[in-house]
C-alpha cells in the first residue's frame, strides 16, 4: 500500500495537471469576423496578486495589478496579439479586437491571491461568425395537376452558413404567413398567382433576406398562359434565323452575279472581232504578162522564151476589200528573154 506522503503528492500533481476548477458559469459569447469582443470581469477579492488570461491552453495575457507606487504591468506573451489586447478604463476585463474565425474556442481568466488558496477562475466560449450574404433559393421540381402548381423552394447559404436558421414569409394574401426552416413545401391555384415568397436568414449576428420568388413564374401550366420571357425568346430566336437566312440570300445571289460577269470577260477576251476573209483558192485565175522592154532580143529564139503567172486574189466581199478586175480574158504574150 502506499505511505500517506505519496497519496498528498499523488493528488497535488493532478491537481497541477487537471488546472484550476472553474469559480463561475460558462459564460458564452459571439463576435462578428474583422469585429471585437469584451470578455466582463467582476472582481471580488482582494488583494491581487496577478491576473492570467488563458486562450484554450496557451497563455494570452499576464496582469500583475498597479499598487500605490506602481502601474499595472501587463504582459502580453504573443506578439501578434499586441494590438489586439486590450484592457478599457484601466481595469482587467479583456477586449479582444479585429476578430479571426480562428479566434473561436475557450478563454478562462485566474484570479490569484494570497488570501486563497485556490485560484478563481471563469471561462468564456467565444463563437466569431461572418455577416451573412444574400441567401440562395432553389427552386424544386414542377409540377402542375388539375391547374395546380406543387413545387419546393429551398433556400441555403453558399458561405458563411454556421449556426443558420431559415424562414419564409408568403405575402399577397389577406393574412400574411410564415414557416420556419429552409425547404418550403408550396401548392397554389391560378387565384394565388399573386403571392409573394422570400427568405429570410438568420445566425447569431447578422441576417439577411433572399429576393423575392413571384408565384406565377412558377408552373406556368397552372396559370393556363406562356410566360411572357418564353414568348419573347422564341421571338427573339425566329428573328435571328431569318436575319441569318436573309444574309445568306443575299450573299448567293452576289456570288453568281460575280460569276457571271467573270465568264462574260472570258467570253470577249476568247473571241476577238476579226475580218471575214474568205480566201478561196482556184474560183479564179487571173494571168498577166510581164513586158520586158529589151527589144534587142532576137524573135526567134523561141527556146528561151519563159512563161509567168501571176495569180489575183478572188473579189473580197467586204466594202474594204480590193477592186476585182473585169472578167474578160486577157492574152498571153511573152516576150524573149535572154
Amino acid at each position: 500500500m502506499l505511505s500517506s506522503t505519496a497519496c498528498f503528492t499523488f493528488i497535488f500533481l493532478l491537481c497541477q495537471l487537471t488546472g484550476p476548477a472553474a469559480s463561475g458559469v460558462l459564460k458564452k459569447l459571439v463576435g462578428a469576423l474583422g469585429g471585437s469582443v469584451n470578455f466582463p470581469l467582476n472582481l471580488s477579492v482582494d488583494p491581487i496578486d496577478s491576473i492570467i488570461w488563458v486562450f484554450n491552453t496557451t497563455t494570452l495575457v499576464t496582469i500583475q495589478p498597479k499598487l500605490a507606487d506602481k502601474k499595472a504591468l501587463i504582459i502580453v506573451t504573443q506578439h501578434r496579439n499586441k494590438e489586439r489586447v486590450n484592457f478599457p478604463h484601466e481595469g482587467y476585463s479583456l477586449k479582444l479586437s479585429k476578430l479571426k474565425k480562428n479566434d473561436s474556442g475557450v478563454y478562462r481568466v485566474e484570479i490569484h491571491s494570497s488570501t486563497l488558496q485556490d485560484p478563481l477562475t471563469q471561462e468564456y466560449e467565444l463563437r466569431v461568425y461572418e455577416h451573412l450574404s444574400k441567401p440562395k433559393v432553389i427552386i424544386g421540381l414542377q409540377n402542375n395537376k388539375n391547374g395546380t402548381c406543387v413545387t419546393n423552394l429551398t433556400c441555403s447559404m453558399e458561405q458563411g452558413g454556421e449556426d443558420v436558421t431559415y424562414s419564409w414569409k408568403s405575402l399577397g394574401q389577406a393574412t400574411n404567413e410564415s414557416h420556419s426552416g429552409s425547404t418550403l413545401p408550396i401548392s397554389w391555384r391560378q387565384e394565388k398567382r399573386d403571392m409573394t415568397f422570400i427568405c429570410m436568414a438568420r445566425n447569431p449576428i447578422s441576417s439577411n433576406s433572399s429576393n423575392p420568388i413571384f408565384a406565377w413564374k412558377l408552373c406556368e401550366g397552372a396559370a393556363g398562359g406562356l410566360d411572357t420571357t418564353v414568348i419573347l425568346k422564341l421571338l427573339l430566336s425566329l428573328t435571328l434565323l431569318c436575319f441569318i437566312a436573309l444574309v445568306l440570300i443575299i450573299l448567293i445571289i452576289r456570288r453568281e452575279r460575280r460569276k457571271e460577269s467573270i465568264e462574260e470577260k472570258k467570253g470577249l477576251n476568247l473571241h476577238p472581232e476579226t475580218l471575214n476573209y474568205s480566201h478561196t483558192f482556184g474560183e479564179t485565175s487571173e494571168y498577166d504578162t510581164i513586158s520586158y522592154l529589151n527589144s534587142t532580143v532576137p524573135e526567134e529564139n523561141a527556146v528561151n522564151t519563159l512563161y509567168s503567172t501571176v495569180q489575183i486574189p478572188p473579189k473580197v466581199e467586204k466594202s474594204h476589200s480590193l477592186p476585182t478586175l473585169p472578167d474578160t480574158p486577157r492574152k498571153f504574150t511573152h516576150e524573149n528573154v535572154n
